[in-house]
């Protein structure tokens, strides 16, 4: 009965400033200070690539290429025929193209999957941003993949809502509708009290 169980977690609570060799003073009293640092120059951009939907448009693209930019907060989305180098690049051009229309949003930092193909990785170079990989099976580092779920479940709801004789092989002639209804709904970093499609207008 005395010894002691296994497993089980002691309900002890921690003495913290004992186990750091801490010793109060007598009158005084301890604040802990957390800072967090930011680069202001420093404008990320993430890009992920969906798999493939259930049926190919008609356009023949069953892909798509969903990247968010971290400053305004914003989604964006393009089809993709392959997940080859040439049109991940084409694919990637026209988002860039895209936001750097606005006059807001200007990314210099550009963060992959670590097996992007090197052609693609060569294209964001080209445009002034820095390429950073995420690391091997660390996907959760990539802000895409959150990104990508959230995209998923707003595309789905605008599919619910079409009219049964909707021609689903024109589901990517819905992207930028979606890509817009989507962004009304969510909040910028920079200023929060605007929603992020009238800061990229």
């Amino acid at each position: 009965m005395r010894q002691s169980r296994q497993g089980v977690r002691s309900t002890k609570v921690p003495d913290e400033d004992a186990m750091l060799g801490f010793k109060p003073t007598p009158g005084v009293k301890r604040k802990d200070v957390y800072l967090r640092v930011f680069d202001a120059t420093k404008k990320s951009m993430y890009t992920d690539q969906s798999g493939p939907f259930p049926l190919k448009s008609r356009r023949k693209h069953p892909y798509i290429m969903i990247a968010v930019e971290l400053d305004g907060n914003y989604i964006d989305a393009e089809p993709l025929k392959t997940r080859k180098a040439k049109d991940l690049t084409e694919a990637y051009q026209q988002i860039y193209k895209r936001s750097k229309a606005t006059g807001v949003v200007s990314p210099n930092w550009h963060v992959l999957d670590n097996e992007a193909p090197e052609e693609f990785k060569q294209a964001i170079c080209e445009n002034n941003c820095r390429v950073e990989l995420t690391p091997a099976d660390m996907h959760r580092r990539n802000v895409a993949e959150k990104a990508m779920q959230t995209f998923k479940g707003h595309f789905k709801s605008v599919l619910a809502g079409l009219s049964d004789d909707f021609p689903m092989r024109e589901w990517d002639e819905l992207l930028p509708q979606t890509v817009l209804t989507l962004n009304l709904l969510r909040q910028s970093h920079v200023a929060p009290n605007i929603s992020i499609t009238i800061e990229c207008r």
